[in-house]
């Protein structure tokens, strides 16, 4: 390696520490604008936005309990013409019980600002997003459905609509439903640096240290924005393992998938950095496997660099990496290196090379 290196390239800049240590875990604010789920559902909600006052009520009111003192009425439920605005908003509740009129359950809503309410036509536009993927994961074949996605969806609407009718203005906690991350001690973004310091330090390997530190990098930019292979009947050997792969993939739906979709679950997590030694080893194959198919299809767009890292440097890194992820007895799982460990082997291999 060189003596010389451009800042860019410099180790620091690969892994930046904040100062409150559970940013970490968050995957960078950029991500929602270069992501084409997000970004489409955005449009829309912002359309749903733009319509007049009625059209907006008459979704949120779907959601909202009655106001009328001792009234058990928890979703109003309202019939009338949609494009007589004035004329429906004054229809009563036909929910037993209730014949409240659609002002009783809006009171609450009156004296919100337009910042709060906005905040409430988010959560219950997301409320429908993920009432529509439940109803078309419920339509499927028997023999494609998947019970695990089918209970995070359903558990997310809870939480969802249970905030809504609690205190609408309040952020729903989505941590009841399956605890907070991190949820793995070790979490893989440390065992590849761990990987990456104890088999490329010296220099002599394959790949030069500055060379794994790059492939580190993208390795790990690339696991926090693949989907995860669904969970499915294949037996693992749960003794090698602390918890079940239907485990940890509902805590990823939460977490790392679904708020592409509903964006009141905020923030998005990293999972490299909320997820450790279990997962590698549950979807480094698939992982892998996806990867290179991916590698191959993409490369034509790539600049020299990129196809050089990618396609040469990436598959000796990853054919490593995968014996040592399934070794047991491998030491990249116990180790805790961190930035410090990194700068001192990085300035002591250039000066060595200078």
């Amino acid at each position: 390696m060189g003596a010389t290196m451009s800042r860019r390239h410099r180790p620091e800049t690969f892994w930046r520490q904040s100062v409150n240590p559970d940013d970490n875990l968050i995957h960078p604010k950029n991500w929602k604008a270069n992501d084409p789920l997000y970004k489409y559902l955005e449009f829309k909600r912002e359309k749903l936005e733009d319509r007049d006052l009625g059209t907006i009520m008459r979704m949120v009111v779907m959601y909202c309990p009655c106001q009328v003192s001792r009234c058990k009425c928890k979703a109003g439920n309202f019939v009338g013409n949609e494009h007589n605005t004035e004329g429906w908003t004054h229809s009563n509740c036909i929910r037993s019980g209730c014949n409240h009129l659609l002002s009783d359950h809006t009171l609450h809503l009156t004296s919100a600002s337009r910042t709060k309410f906005m905040a409430l036509v988010k959560l219950v536009f997301d409320i429908n997003n993920i009432k529509a993927s439940l109803e078309i994961e419920h339509k499927k074949p028997k023999s494609q459905r998947n019970i695990v996605i089918e209970e995070v969806y359903n558990s997310v609407y809870k939480v969802l609509c249970k905030s809504v009718r609690g205190d609408p203005f309040k952020a729903p906690n989505f941590d009841k439903i399956y605890g907070s991350p991190p949820y793995e001690k070790i979490h893989i973004e440390q065992i590849l640096i761990n990987f990456c310091i104890r088999f490329f330090g010296s220099n002599k390997a394959v790949l030069t240290f500055e060379e794994a530190l790059m492939v580190t990098k993208i390795v790990l930019h690339l696991f926090n924005s693949w989907m995860w292979t669904l969970p499915d009947n294949k037996s693992h050997d749960q003794n090698l393992y602390s918890n079940t792969y239907s485990f940890y993939y509902s805590r990823y739906m939460v977490h790392c998938a679904i708020p592409r979709l509903s964006h009141s679950i905020s923030p998005r997590y990293q999972a490299t950095a909320i997820f450790g030694s279990d997962v590698l080893k549950y979807t480094l194959k698939s992982f892998s496997n996806e990867l290179q198919v991916w590698c191959y299809k993409s490369n034509i767009m790539w600049n020299e660099q990129t196809n050089l890292y990618c396609m040469t440097k990436m598959p000796i890194y990853m054919n490593l990496l995968k014996k040592e992820v399934y070794n047991r007895n491998s030491p990249i799982f116990t180790l805790d290196y961190d930035m410090s460990d990194i700068m001192r082997l990085y300035y002591r291999l250039i000066n060595k090379y200078q």
